[in-house]
């Protein structure tokens, strides 16, 4: 199916005046990214309807301010395409070193700066909060078809653990930002030798830790404002269980996935003793 539907984004990029020779899969896990080769544009077919237009606004809008984002591509990033009943965006390519990364204090500042760029787009942002995601995989683990191949014990630790985190977070009276949402390692892309983010659909309102929470423990150590290190801790813990529900309802999506959700289980079952 994906196949069909790059081949169609492929029409779509030629009749926009780009040069595609032969485009190449960098992703498929939630979305399908492929680069439109040899132009320096990447398309992201999305798999969620109603997603990709927020969030291509909101990259817009970060660019526009400076903040360290990868921005749409040029002349054909503007708006959002329909192809194959799926929303495409255009996002300039920036291609990556595998042999190079990006220092955890050099996240950390790029992280700080975004979030201040962040915080100026508040009034044209209705986001979501981050306790959602909690509540939806709480949701889903009650359906005993939901991800039919995890065990009944795991299923049941980890709709404890999310109870138990969200239970507590809720009593956390901290003031929440617009934060990225998911800022993992996969959602930054070095340019020129700095960090750069990628991946809008998740911003929502909630606290600065929940960020930390999906980076290296170095990267917390280096930002720049204060942060709450019981609050650092839980948002760890719900960040793991979280993906480990999606990915064990998501093995079909990739061969990684299993990995994802067993590494994700153990660090769940790890910080619980």
């Amino acid at each position: 199916m994906w196949v069909d539907v790059i081949a169609s984004v492929v029409v779509l990029a030629r009749k926009l005046g780009l040069v595609v020779e032969e485009p190449v899969a960098l992703r498929s896990t939630n979305n399908v990214l492929a680069w439109l080769r040899p132009s320096m544009v990447v398309a992201k077919i999305s798999s969620r309807a109603g997603m990709a237009a927020n969030e291509l606004a909101i990259a817009k809008a970060l660019s526009s301010v400076g903040a360290p984002v990868v921005p749409p591509a040029s002349d054909v990033g503007d708006r959002l395409h329909r192809v194959a009943e799926r929303d495409v965006t255009f996002w300039r390519y920036e291609p990556q070193d595998q042999t190079s990364s990006a220092s955890s204090m050099s996240i950390a500042m790029a992280l700080f700066d975004l979030h201040g760029a962040l915080s100026t787009l508040a009034s044209m942002l209705s986001p979501p909060t981050f306790d959602i995601q909690i509540i939806d995989a709480i949701h889903f683990l009650d359906n005993q078809d939901f991800a039919p191949e995890l065990q009944v014990e795991d299923r049941y630790f980890l709709r404890q653990a999310l109870n138990s985190g969200r239970e507590t977070l809720a009593q956390i009276h901290d003031t929440h930002r617009i934060i990225h949402g998911s800022p993992h390692g996969m959602n930054i892309l070095v340019v020129a030798g700095e960090p750069r983010f990628i991946d809008f659909e998740t911003v929502q309102v909630g606290p600065l830790e929940w960020d930390l929470a999906h980076l290296e423990p170095e990267v917390a150590d280096h930002y720049p404002a204060p942060l709450d290190v019981d609050t650092l801790a839980v948002c760890r813990l719900m960040v793991s269980a979280t993906t480990s529900t999606w990915c064990w309802a998501g093995l079909e999506r990739g061969p990684d996935m299993r990995s994802h959700a067993e590494h994700h289980l153990a660090a769940v079952r790890s910080a619980l003793g």
